[in-house]
């Protein structure tokens, strides 16, 4: 796989073929804790469950766990919310983005990251398909640097300066796209569509619909109002 460019990847299907336990115990029908895909993607999206195999090698063993489904979970909905926010930036300030051909400038930090994002994913990927730690380091860096140059553009800045800010966030976020892509974790929707799906999920898990969550949170405002802090915080941590 040396030396070809990340899209060359994006054609390959993705299995585990390791073991399967459950809490560290054997998966098996007659112990009573087994679970299909089907019966799994009912309270976990697609995606989730796909972001929770590729965290493991796929010759390596599997430990099946509510809390890792949880974890896998939380991780691709901060993805896709960043990705979600960067679009919508770069859509709002499509006017200022030069159409000439030339080469986008880049901030010095932004073209470390890119650097580095690359160099980890091809040695990752040429080391036998290493995935069960890719979307941690340089993604997770690249995924920082996005939303530290969102809030960048928030601030004044010159004309010269606040390009170069949004040239270095249209192309880190094709960057990040190309590694979800091949890894097929590129949502066939949009961003908000996918979030609305995980959001959906979560509602689900718990038990609740949207209308008791803004319920909840209507709850938790008077309380603070009421300064119970303390009961105000165990609410925040039940949301």
């Amino acid at each position: 796989m040396t030396g070809k460019t990340l899209t060359n990847f994006s054609t390959y299907d993705w299995l585990h073929n390791g073991h399967v336990t459950n809490n560290n115990e054997k998966m098996s029908k007659s112990l009573g804790n087994f679970f299909t895909i089907r019966h799994i993607t009912q309270r976990y999206h697609p995606l989730a469950l796909r972001s929770f195999l590729i965290n493991a090698h796929y010759r390596s063993p599997l430990n099946y766990s509510v809390v890792q489904l949880e974890g896998a979970s939380d991780a691709i909905f901060y993805i896709y919310q960043t990705l979600k926010d960067c679009q919508n930036a770069l859509l709002q300030l499509q006017e200022e983005i030069p159409n000439d051909g030339k080469p986008a400038r880049t901030t010095p930090d932004t073209k470390e990251c890119i650097s580095k994002l690359r160099n980890e994913f091809q040695v990752k990927m040429s080391d036998d398909l290493s995935t069960s730690l890719i979307l941690t380091g340089a993604f997770l860096e690249a995924l920082k640097l996005v939303n530290n140059l969102l809030t960048m553009l928030k601030k004044k800045q010159q004309k010269q300066q606040r390009l170069l800010v949004i040239q270095s966030l249209k192309e880190i976020e094709k960057e990040v796209t190309k590694v979800l892509d091949v890894l097929g974790l590129q949502p066939p929707c949009s961003y908000n569509e996918v979030l609305l799906q995980l959001k959906d999920k979560a509602l689900t898990r718990a038990g609740l619909v949207e209308d008791d969550v803004i319920r909840l949170i209507n709850e938790r405002f008077e309380v603070r109002r009421n300064k119970d802090f303390l009961k105000s915080d165990q609410m925040r941590a039940h949301l």
